[in-house]
């Protein structure tokens, strides 16, 4: 038996997909795994090439030695091809895989959304991070955003998760009405205007974790919450200013999309108004469903 590995991994998890081949879309023949994840902009080499060589070899042993064809893994940070090449050169050192391609997450996410020769379309991707990924009538491929936490990444779960402690420490001024976030980040983290700078600058607080937070209290009609996320929406707007108003396809794709739907519905809202051209959707399919189609055409490649 002949299998085909895909894997995409971002910033919060890594999900696995061995598919056997041949592979139909009515046969049941694949093998899911989670596993933490993997960004090297934020873990360093070593140890993502530590954790993406532990995904593999566990394949490896749910396939059977030999068995596996073709693997892609797209992955959070692997921005710069000399970093690829590194990391798959790794995998292949400690795995005895061969056919192994290293490629950015949103690459594979936007082989998940569109088909090999589809132009005009590109993936915005809204997770911890923020980026969209586009594909002009040429064919050539383009990055707006996904510069980062510390200087861009606007409107992606740490940038909504950063407003909350602007407006909350707003809040302790008296400089913003009354918030359920006081509340929250009081009761789920211990953290109040005596201790939030503490917290935050000496104690290495993972505000990321406040994300969620936000669209529960914001489901539950508190005001600063829902104007946070519609902020947000605005923020990964600015996207499509390199864009213009051309006519294009644009898939919805990220934790913050697929596991919320306020934003999607403020984004969608408020996208009509400025770049009615625009067509937003959430795809079928999930990013990991992209390395594996492009894990399968490598097998065929090789003619396995």
């Amino acid at each position: 038996m002949k299998y085909v590995l895909g894997i995409d991994s971002g910033a919060t998890s890594s999900e696995v997909l061995l598919i056997k081949l041949p592979f139909t879309r009515k046969s049941q023949n694949a093998i899911t795994g989670k596993y933490p994840p993997i960004n090297l902009n934020v873990l360093g080499f070593d140890e993502s090439a530590k954790r993406l060589v532990k995904i593999v070899k566990d394949s490896v042993k749910k396939a059977g030695k030999g068995s596996i064809t073709s693997a892609v893994a797209g992955i959070s940070g692997a921005r710069l091809e000399k970093d690829r090449k590194k990391l798959g050169l790794a995998v292949r050192k400690a795995t005895g895989l061969k056919n192994v391609l290293i490629l950015p997450d949103t690459e594979t996410a936007f082989a998940a959304a569109f088909e090999p020769g589809e132009r005009n379309c590109g993936i915005l991707i809204a997770g911890t991070g923020s980026i969209l990924y586009y594909r002009d009538t040429k064919g050539m491929l383009y990055r707006i955003g996904g510069w980062g936490r510390h200087i861009g990444d606007e409107g992606s779960g740490y940038w909504i998760a950063r407003e909350v402690l602007y407006r909350v420490t707003k809040y302790y001024d008296g400089r913003e009405k009354p918030t359920k976030l006081v509340n929250i980040l009081k009761k789920e983290f211990c953290i109040d205007s005596a201790n939030i700078i503490k917290e935050v600058y000496h104690n290495n607080f993972e505000i990321s974790k406040l994300t969620r937070f936000v669209f529960r209290a914001a489901n539950s009609g508190d005001r600063t919450s829902k104007e946070i996320i519609k902020s947000a929406a605005e923020n990964l707007l600015s996207h499509f200013i390199p864009l213009g108003n051309r006519s294009c396809r644009i898939a919805l794709m990220g934790s913050l999309f697929t596991e919320e739907k306020l934003l999607g519905k403020y984004l969608k809202k408020i996208s009509k108004k400025k770049y009615d051209r625009i067509e937003l959707f959430n795809p079928s399919q999930k990013p990991v469903l992209g390395a594996v189609k492009i894990a399968m055409t490598n097998a065929k490649a090789l003619e396995f």
